[in-house]
């Protein structure tokens, strides 16, 4: 094998290793600020319950049509619940589990920055999820004064309505590709490498 084959083959193996690892790294990178998933049922209750309390209550509204952040606005993470890195949120997702036929549209704006988070509708049509995310650069911070409103298609049944919701300090996609897989990709990656060099030491 010829020293110029030898670096180049090094220099893959090399390459592989150093992606794997920055893999690795990111999905070991402790979460910080605001990661609080929470779930809830009934008419209302505790932004962030059993998990944390936020400081928020949230209600239905106008017919049982509405589920909202109240009082509006309010002041958000009052309590100042944070994981020692911070008390911000960058994202925030509500899924209906039962109770009403789906979402029609929603709006979070942060009113101490003027700023309005961007909305997407998921899970079906009617949807049953909407995700909000805030623009680029941008965070919900504790104490900013917000506002949240999630409208329904139909009036809710307090009796049957519950839902799962995430309050995160990232943004979130309705079509993330799990972690996992994203590990195994970088493996098969390395396994081919690991393949390639073995052709170029068996044609030398």
């Amino acid at each position: 094998m010829t020293g110029s084959l030898r670096a180049f083959s090094v220099r893959i193996l090399s390459a592989a290793a150093v992606a794997a690892a920055i893999v690795v790294g990111v999905s070991t990178t402790p979460a910080h600020a605001i990661v609080v998933p929470w779930s809830g049922a009934g008419s209302s209750g505790v932004d962030g319950a059993p998990t944390a309390n936020l400081g928020d209550t949230w209600q239905l509204t106008n017919s049982d049509m509405t589920w909202a952040i109240a009082p509006t606005p309010s002041p958000f993470n009052s309590t100042l619940f944070n994981n020692s890195f911070g008390t911000f949120a960058t994202a925030f997702q509500f899924t209906v589990n039962s109770g009403v036929a789906g979402i029609s549209s929603a709006q979070l704006v942060d009113l101490t920055t003027s700023q309005t988070w961007s909305t997407a509708l998921s899970l079906g049509s009617p949807a049953q999820r909407v995700t909000l995310d805030a623009p680029s650069g941008t965070q919900l911070s504790a104490g900013d004064l917000y506002t949240l409103d999630i409208n329904f298609t139909g009036a809710a049944d307090p009796g049957t309505f519950s839902f799962a919701a995430l309050w995160s300090d990232s943004p979130i996609s309705n079509t993330s590709v799990p972690e996992p897989t994203t590990l195994s990709l970088f493996g098969v990656a390395a396994l081919a490498l690991v393949a390639m060099r073995r052709r170029v030491l068996a044609a030398i």
